[in-house]
């Protein structure tokens, strides 16, 4: 019971800030519309994960570092079709689509057990984008507290400033987070108190009821200075959420301006999954098969996409404090579901009496994260280029938005291929005939020994030719002429009659590198 208390009141903490944050702040009473999105997306992936997992103990979440992706759809919509309810049948056909497409792919690299696929994504691409969504979150969250749309121009950066007495509370308690996660940390670095961070977050809320009280304010005055939530009342009923969509009123130009930003939330859904599962496993000492994950998160896509949900997936760090917090077993997971769908109601009720400072600091603590996980974190993991890589990614995003950090990723992860195959230009590292490069192997009989030390078919007629790098078609050229110029050094008697290539220290090989070794073969036979 304390495991499945304490899950469903992160529940309910998280999808305040993240639940306010799916539309921009412009688009007015979304706010319980949001977190309704965010506890529906949470209790499908509860439900898939408790009848098709192997995990006893995992908890699923919606995925929350999509929020930029949904905001970027929600600005093309609305330069579409501005704020109305065809607007709103748009945006959840693409949350719905997205989810749809991600549910199955999922499905089919379970189904097909090719989930090592997912692998081969640019590990520094990934971590660019990372910190990316970092910085947009820390910024939604303090867009979520000051209920004011950032912007580096004079009039977004004033209308801040005059929001400074709301932001200052939000700093304060990010401020003192940090402060505590440094002090409690163990001597190799690590945190010593995994909870600490979520009871953190929750006393702020009760912690800041007394810090008003004790300045002498009531909650109706810290109401209309911004502090908390209005509340949060929407236009329509508590089951709206199913039927937004309405195929008569989507605009299927808004959806084919959205192909690009759907596209770079797919391949972001995709990755975490892949990171997750493996180590929940390791933490937990349990033995699944990466493939009926896969096919778990399939269904759990799959399933919500079609009410025009968004994404989820099975959630590392709550996996964790619910497996520590002694939570197992299916009829517990089943148990913390059906306390989420009590939240389903009663949620956006409950967020009235919330403080913004609890959203804004968990949005930026969360944004904060992310961004040193991706440029922080990963200094000394990867070379110059790839580092280069991560900061330029998250800039772009940062400025130009999602599309233009998927053109960053692409164009970066080509550029570091490019690079690295070219850092050895010459593609032969050395050569020498098997009397210098002599055989470990001493147990050998009289006649193989005959054998090898005779002058016409023996060592001195074996060459050996080692390659180093990259084999592709920049220095294919360089390899075969170097191969043959080699060969042609010897008197036409003394030429071996034998050549072996190592490909021990070769990277990688293109088509047309592979191409010219089999001309080469035929060359020397």
């Amino acid at each position: 019971i304390p495991a499945i208390a304490l899950i469903t009141l992160f529940h309910l903490m998280v999808s305040i800030p993240f639940g306010v944050s799916y539309f921009p702040v412009r688009w007015k009473r979304k706010e319980a519309l949001g977190i309704r999105m965010f506890l529906f997306s949470t209790i499908i992936g509860q439900l898939a994960m408790t009848f098709a997992s192997n995990f006893n103990n995992c908890i699923a979440l919606q995925m929350v570092e999509n929020v930029p992706f949904t905001i970027s759809l929600s600005y093309i919509v609305i330069e579409e079709q501005g704020y109305g309810k065809e607007a709103l049948s748009t945006l959840f056909f693409l949350f719905g689509l997205a989810s749809m497409i991600v549910g199955v792919v999922f499905y089919l690299l379970g189904r097909y057990e090719m989930g090592r696929i997912l692998y081969f994504f640019p590990a520094h691409v990934l971590v660019g984008c990372i910190g990316g969504i970092g910085v947009f979150i820390a910024k939604t969250g303090l867009e979520v507290t000051a209920n004011r749309s950032f912007s580096l121009d004079v009039s977004g950066i004033s209308s801040f400033v005059d929001r400074f007495h709301l932001l200052l509370v939000v700093f304060g308690f990010e401020v003192g987070l940090r402060l505590l996660n440094y002090s409690t940390r163990d001597s190799s670095g690590k945190a010593k108190y995994p909870l600490l961070s979520p009871v953190y977050f929750c006393l702020i809320t009760p912690v800041f009821y007394l810090g008003i009280w004790l300045a002498g304010k009531s909650t109706e005055s810290a109401l209309e200075e911004g502090y908390f939530f209005p509340p949060l009342t929407d236009e329509g009923t508590v089951w709206d959420i199913f039927h937004m969509v309405n195929l008569s009123s989507v605009s299927f130009t808004a959806v084919f301006q959205s192909i690009p930003t759907l596209l770079a939330l797919v391949l972001f859904s995709l990755i975490h999954v892949p990171i997750n599962i493996p180590a929940f496993a390791v933490s937990t000492d349990v033995d699944v098969d990466m493939n009926i994950e896969l096919m778990a998160h399939g269904w759990s896509n799959s399933i919500v996409g079609v009410f025009g949900g968004l994404q989820n997936y099975m959630a590392y760090t709550q996996s964790i404090i619910y497996y520590k917090s002694g939570g197992k077993g299916k009829t517990s997971s089943l148990a913390v579901a059906i306390v989420t769908t009590i939240l389903f109601f009663i949620g956006p009720a409950i967020a009235s009496y919330m403080p913004r400072c609890m959203a804004g600091t968990l949005l930026l603590h969360c944004g904060v994260d992310l961004f040193l996980e991706g440029v922080r974190d990963s200094y000394g993991h990867y070379d110059y280029l790839e580092y280069i890589g991560i900061w330029t990614i998250t800039i772009v995003m940062t400025l130009s938005g999602m599309e233009a950090a998927l053109l960053a990723g692409v164009i970066s992860a080509l550029l570091t291929y490019a690079i690295q195959s070219v850092t050895y230009p010459k593609p032969i590292r050395g050569s020498m005939t098997a009397a210098t490069l002599r055989s470990s192997a001493w147990n050998r009989c009289p006649e193989a020994f005959e054998i090898l030390d005779s002058k016409e078919n023996g060592r001195v007629k074996i060459f050996v030719i080692q390659l180093q790098g990259h084999l592709f078609f920049g220095n294919i050229s360089i390899f075969s002429d170097g191969v043959k110029k080699r060969i042609q050094t010897f008197p036409r008697d003394e030429r071996p009659i034998i050549v072996i290539i190592d490909f021990t220290l070769v990277l990688g090989i293109d088509s047309s590198a592979a191409q010219a070794i089999i001309k080469l073969r035929d060359y020397l036979s």
